[in-house]
């Protein structure tokens, strides 16, 4: 697969300047950057390949153009917000800061949305919380298109959960990010974006029969992560949709398929770490667990110990210092998008066709 090779502010700022034809600039800015922080963090089936599948819903009618966020509250550590079908990624920046200034303040908060839509990567909002010295958690549910273990009938999204703990100054926090179930759809979207095939393990056909085909398994179902991925799943479901008012399971629509909007449900919760233990007391105790877990004798195979999101962190500092990969079947469709709505990617991005080892550059 041909890749092209971008630098990550150029690239944000064509997203937003291109999401900004058509919502309010601020809104813009928001949805921009959590896609490409995807793309750096080498999730780029939730990265810019999002900007033309948003834009389209939008066109459909399916997502407003501006979030108006209606906001109920019964008590000072929790809150409802209900998006009004807008920009997932903008009230779950807005339900984020709610639940952290709740944290700072009375040491816990919780809020719950609904009426929203697809809101990017988890680990956006669960990062911000540990940038301020708070435990993140967020969950959110997705379309009815996993199977719950053992069963053949979908009646789950994928519904993904991310945990997010600070590790102390200039330290990256660690974040755990999963999906509940084997992969993300969007990983199987982009797979037929790019003429690829996905695993066997990642879906069925729509009669039940393992494939490697990603348009067989988009018109089939997700597999979870096992019994325990099922499990996990049906509990952010409750968390997300149950919970907020917000639909849930099978009657939650399909992102691409679908002429509904979604109604999505997230829930986004932060914990004072000062409300137990003293801040740097708590550091000393986050440095022994790491260096425990980093530390420790790997397996045969394994050349060394990750914590969680370690990885991912270790791709946004070579991406952002030499630039962040795209398909190149993904930028001709970010080239396309852009001109559709008056902006030149050449404006942006200056890309020259070299022959290295495959990859394209255009920085």
């Amino acid at each position: 697969m041909s890749k092209v090779i971008v630098d990550v502010g150029k690239l944000r700022a064509f997203c937003t300047n291109v999401l900004a034809q058509s919502i309010p600039k601020e809104e813009a800015a928001i949805v921009a950057d959590n896609l490409v922080e995807a793309d750096l963090l080498g999730i780029s089936s939730h990265g810019v390949c999002k900007v033309a599948d948003y834009l389209k819903r939008m066109e459909d009618g399916l997502i407003e153009r501006k979030t108006e966020i209606l906001y109920t509250s019964k008590t000072k550590t929790t809150a409802l917000y209900d998006a009004s079908n807008g920009w997932g990624q903008v009230v779950s920046v807005k339900a984020m800061e709610k639940v952290i200034d709740m944290a700072l303040e009375y040491g816990t908060g919780f809020v719950g949305v609904k009426n929203s839509n697809h809101f990017g990567i988890t680990s956006y909002y669960t990062k911000m919380a540990a940038e301020r010295g708070c435990i993140g958690i967020a969950t959110t549910n997705a379309s009815g298109l996993m199977v719950p273990f053992g069963s053949r009938e979908p009646s789950l999204g994928t519904n993904p959960i991310s945990i997010a703990v600070p590790a102390g100054p200039g330290k990256e926090p660690v974040v755990l990010d999963m999906s509940t179930g084997n992969t993300a759809r969007g990983k199987i979207t982009l797979a037929q974006k790019t003429g690829g095939t996905i695993p066997e393990d990642w879906a069925i056909t729509k009669d039940g029969n393992p494939t490697i085909d990603p348009r067989e398994a988009l018109e089939g179902y997700l597999l979870p992560m096992g019994a325990k991925g099922s499990g996990l799943a049906i509990m952010v479901d409750i968390l997300s949709g149950v919970l907020t008012g917000a639909l849930f399971g099978s009657s939650v629509p399909r992102m691409y398929e679908d002429k509904k909007p979604q109604n999505l449900g997230h829930s986004f919760a932060a914990i004072s770490i000062e409300a137990f233990v003293e801040i740097t007391e708590f550091y000393e105790r986050m440095d022994r667990k790491i260096a425990e877990t980093v530390n420790s004798q790997p397996m045969a195979g394994f050349d060394r110990v990750y914590m969680p999101g370690e990885v991912e962190a270790e791709k946004k500092r070579l991406y952002v210092e030499n630039g962040v990969p795209l398909s190149y079947e993904i930028y001709e469709e970010l080239k396309k998008t852009g001109e559709k709505y008056s902006v030149s990617i050449t404006d942006y991005l200056s890309v020259e066709r070299i022959k290295m080892g495959g990859c394209t550059n255009g920085l």
